[in-house]
């Protein structure tokens, strides 16, 4: 017999009409919207993959009538040389004010959804110029890593 996992149930912010859910192909025009940054240089290549993928989640925040205001990717991975299992950050934008408490949700939201899947570390990978997720990530308690291999504890 095959079993596949129940669909991730629709989530509502609490105090806030947002609620979050799973991404779906029809959300990749919000999504870019959000981004602003135009750096897909490929993007039927970067719309295919970005949802399919086992090896990376994305979640979207949306209003009542359909209105993408946030979104959040998380990519895992696992260490072949230490068997650690463990969720990169790669992605959190907010359509409201830059540091709110939307883009602290969906921090939250990644950090439960990798632990769900068992993930034993969650570390991000924050673009230089990305200032609104770095302050909000330092608010949360998190503590900068120079490189991905230093975050991820495997030797060189």
């Amino acid at each position: 017999m095959c079993y596949s996992p129940a669909n991730m149930p629709v989530r509502q912010l609490p105090g806030t009409d947002v609620r979050l859910r799973r991404g779906r192909r029809g959300d990749l025009d919000g999504v870019h919207a959000l981004l602003l940054d135009g750096s897909v240089q490929r993007r039927s290549r970067f719309d295919r993959r970005t949802l399919t993928g086992l090896d990376q989640d994305v979640y979207v925040a949306e209003r009542p009538g359909g209105e993408l205001v946030g979104v959040v990717a998380v990519a895992y991975l696992r260490s072949l040389r230490g068997g650690r299992f463990a969720a990169v950050l790669d992605t959190a934008r907010a359509h409201a004010a830059p540091g709110g408490p939307l883009l602290d949700h969906l921090i939250a939201f990644a950090e439960e959804r990798a632990r769900r899947r068992g993930c034993r570390q969650v570390r991000a990978w924050v673009d230089p110029d990305d200032d609104a997720l770095r302050a909000a990530l330092l608010s949360r308690g998190w503590q900068v890593a120079s490189a991905l291999e230093a975050a991820l504890e495997i030797a060189c």
